[in-house]
């Protein structure tokens, strides 16, 4: 950062404003003015002390100017009741300190001369920010309809330090956005429902050195060289400084206070989530435009016959702090880590025992190129409120990747045109939601996003008790590169589900909840059809980076398309915490994937070139094929706080239960694509299917196609062991394990996924593989009326190197 020298001579200005029944200034008496010395600046000093309410803030979109008349593509995005009060550090708001913060303003100079302008506001208490609903139709609350209610406790603020606010020609402007210790909260329904939590919410955005401005294409947010990263030696003033750290939980309110994190309460930690550390040669844009309209098509976002509606688009570039980088600039903690794991138990007050991993020393995947510049490049994310059936940007195409129509696609060789049409049109959580025509929206649209970056070490922090953490280093790693994502989501307010005498079913008893239609794809491309691409493509596989060989599944090709959605914060049903949690329910959902399991040289190998015809790079052993269509639910839970007293048991892991109901029948309107074109024999649809083969020879396949029936996954957990459970000299695991119910096994627990909802329910279903085919040929059929599987995947390295920290 730069030298900043205020301006002598400006008068200081003292305000405090109270806001109560009214906002008025408060008279200074001769006391008062005595504790003030003159310095330079303009300070606002604000307190609520009785709290400040606001009735509704609304966001209008493709207004015609008309309030009481909405026509055309017009729709609003409204919070309503919304308060700021202060809040305890644990969530009460009885007998809290009033919210209370400063607004400063100061001019200056750098130490080369330039005219500086200084902003800085920051809170001075714990506050609380609270939206009662938040609701997209046009007419805010006509229909009762609702995402639900939200709070946010924090404390933080917001430095600025820039030649005037915005401006392109500078290159040394310092920003500082930071919140600590933050809860943010989320429950549909009343106050006896159940909630979700970001836990401890740690957030960081700093740039030491960078420009902040506006140009033709938006506002601008840079440091470095996003042009040529990497050319020039490494400084911290290309860098940007970030946290985004939390502990997701579920709780539940009482009698007195709707949203409190005590000891003795019931709130339950599921996993821990964080990114930390830096990033380099940044490039960030705000730009106008919301969503395009491409109807039944698949039109670009740059197509100049596409008619773009209001709202936002973001693109965003940058590449990765490695260790190297961190340890030249003489600070590691500016390694970016991708923090993953358990929750420390939430309702102890002496056990903060926890185990968590980071995939650290991140790197570019293969060689730069126009379309990767950078390890993450997302050309478009648009944000925008859609109102009206068929606005949206059309659908993708499945098998190729240009943006095509849906006519050019469907005759384009092995491509399928896939939609999820923007419209919560199905009846299956209740009528009561139904509002013919009424589509509106938030509608998120990704297009042509790159993740090709790669994690070369992993670390394992191990906390005790007592909060003491050691760490260990791992030189292997998982990659996950993700290549040439689309997206478009659409997210409807309210849920109505059947109640029972108690009134309660699915933890929701009025109209709060969210509806989705997802449609999101990832392809490998050779050309402009899916194939093999080592140097960019959509990779899954563990490292050995030492070796600098990596094995699993590369060149993927993903799509999931699900219509109607319900994302519900269910609660738990007495002593049983797989049946609470995170709930994701579709009544119409397809999932393919295809991938070539192997493995291959990366590309910190001294042989790695993707180009070279005499040294291989990569072993293919098997193309898989995977596409399932029909019902689909998968619900995260929190583990069991007694099994933490167990020593045979696991603690504080993440739980998961999921349901199938594989169904060949073709999906509503609402979805296009939604069923394979995949044909097996007789020009009939291969349906849900499992496809194995030879890369000689993808002709010649083993196949299972045209499944139907029931599939139930229960009991699963994806837990961290460190070696304070296994005993001294022992090594770390993680741990995948679940236990599957195929057919009539599989019956009660969907029958218990569809309870309060209108999804049909015809019983319970064998598991029918209607073809099993070698190449063309078909060699029979399989009936599995009822079977029980248990699954269990362990990962532990063979040695590791112990370095306490």
């Amino acid at each position: 950062m730069t030298q900043f020298k205020p301006f002598p001579g400006l008068l200081l200005s003292y305000l405090s404003l109270f806001a109560g029944p009214a906002v008025a200034l408060q008279a200074l008496d001769d006391s008062d003015l005595a504790g003030v010395s003159g310095r330079d600046g303009l300070t606002i000093d604000i307190e609520a002390t009785n709290g400040w309410s606001v009735n509704s803030l609304r966001t209008t979109l493709d207004s015609d100017g008309d309030p009481l008349t909405v026509t055309g593509n017009e729709a609003t995005l409204s919070a309503n009741v919304l308060t700021l009060n202060g809040v305890g550090p644990y969530g009460a708001t009885a007998g809290a300190v009033p919210a209370s913060g400063a607004f400063v303003i100061d001019a200056g100079a750098s130490a080369g001369g330039t005219p500086l302008l200084s902003l800085d506001l920051h809170t001075d208490t714990r506050i609380r920010l609270r939206a009662d609903s938040l609701t997209v139709p046009s007419q805010p609350g006509v229909d009762g309809r609702s995402f639900g209610t939200w709070a946010f406790d924090f404390e933080g603020g917001i430095q600025l330090v820039n030649s005037g606010i915005f401006n392109m020609n500078y290159d040394q402007a310092y920003m500082l956005g930071k919140i600590d210790g933050a809860d943010l909260y989320y429950r549909q329904g009343t106050t006896s429902n159940s909630w979700m939590a970001m836990h401890d919410f740690n957030l960081k955005w700093e740039i030491p050195q960078g420009t902040l401005g506006i140009n033709s294409e938006g506002i601008v947010h840079r440091t470095g060289d996003p042009t040529n990263p990497g050319v020039s030696p490494l400084t911290n003033a290309d860098l940007i400084n970030l946290a985004l750290d939390f502990e997701y939980i579920l709780g539940k309110g009482d009698a007195t206070e709707e949203f409190q994190i005590l000891p003795d309460s019931d709130a339950r930690g599921l996993m821990h989530f964080g990114w930390l550390g830096s990033v380099k040669d940044v490039d960030l844009k705000w730009m106008s435009g919301g969503v395009w309209q491409g109807g039944t098509g698949g039109l670009a976002y740059d197509d100049p016959t596409a008619t773009t509606s209001a709202g936002l688009r973001f693109s965003t570039q940058w590449d990765f702090v490695s260790l190297a980088d961190a340890v030249s600039l003489g600070d590691v903690e500016k390694e970016f880590r991708w923090r993953l794991g358990e929750t420390a138990d939430v309702a102890s007050t002496t056990d903060k025992s926890r185990v968590n991993f980071e995939l650290g020393d991140w790197a570019l995947w293969g060689a730069r190129t126009a379309e990767k510049p950078s390890a993450l490049y997302f050309p478009l994310i648009a944000l925008d409120v859609i109102n009206g059936a068929g606005q949206g940007p059309g659908g993708l195409c499945w098998g190729h990747g240009s943006h095509l129509d849906n006519a050019t696609c469907t005759a384009a060789p092995g491509a399928q045109f896939v939609n999820v049409q923007p419209g919560y049109i199905g009846d299956s959580f209740g009528a009561s939601v139904e509002n013919a025509g009424d589509a509106g929206a938030l509608a998120v649209i990704v297009r042509d996003g790159q993740l090709q970056a790669y994690s070369r070490r992993v670390n394992l922090l191990e906390r005790d008790a007592a909060g003491s953490e050691t760490s260990r280093q791992f030189n292997w790693g998982l990659i996950y590169s993700l290549a040439n994502v689309s997206g478009n989501f659409y997210l409807y307010p309210g849920v109505s589900v059947t109640t029972d005498a108690s009134g309660k079913v699915n933890g929701v008893t009025d109209n709060q909840g969210v509806i989705a239609d997802l449609l999101l794809m990832s392809q490998t491309l050779d050309g402009n059809n899916q194939g093999h691409n080592w140097d960019h493509g959509t990779h899954l596989m563990i490292a050995d980076t030492e070796a600098s060989m990596g094995i699993g599944f590369m060149s993927s090709s993903f799509l999931l398309a699900a219509n109607d959605t319900r994302i519900l914060v269910k609660d738990q049903v007495g002593a049983d915490f797989y049946s609470g949690g995170l709930d994701f329910l579709s009544p119409e959902a397809r999932f393919n994937y295809r991938a070539t399991f192997g493995g291959g040289l990366l590309p910190g190998h001294p042989s790695y070139d993707p180009g070279s015809t005499t040294v291989p790079q990569t072993v293919q052993g098997a193309l898989i094929d995977l596409n399932l269509e029909g019902l689909v639910n998968l619900r995260f839970s929190p583990s069991d706080p007694n099994e933490a007293n167990n020593p045979d048991m696991a603690r504080n892991f993440l739980g998961y239960s999921g349901a199938l109901r594989l169904d060949n029948t073709p999906p509503s309107s609402g979805v296009l694509g939604g069923s394979t074109e995949e044909l097996c024999g007789g020009g009939e649809s291969c349906g849900s299917y499992i496809s194995i083969a030879e890369p000689r020879y993808p002709d010649v396949d083993i196949k299972l196609a045209q499944i139907t029936g029931d599939l139930a996954f229960t009991n699963g957990r994806v837990d961290v062991v460190g070696t304070g459970e296994r005993g001294p000299g022992s090594e770390p695991k993680m741990v995948i394990a679940n236990d599957i119910s195929v057919g009539y096994a599989a019956y009660p627990h969907i029958q218990g996924v569809l309870t309060g909802t209108n999804i049909a329910d015809p019983g319970a279903q064998p598991l029918v593989i209607d073809k099993i085919m070698l190449g063309d040929a078909t060699l029979g059929k399989m009936v599995i009326p009822s079977a029980q599987i248990h699954s269990s995947i362990t990962l532990e390295p063979q040695s590791a190197a112990f370095t306490p920290q």
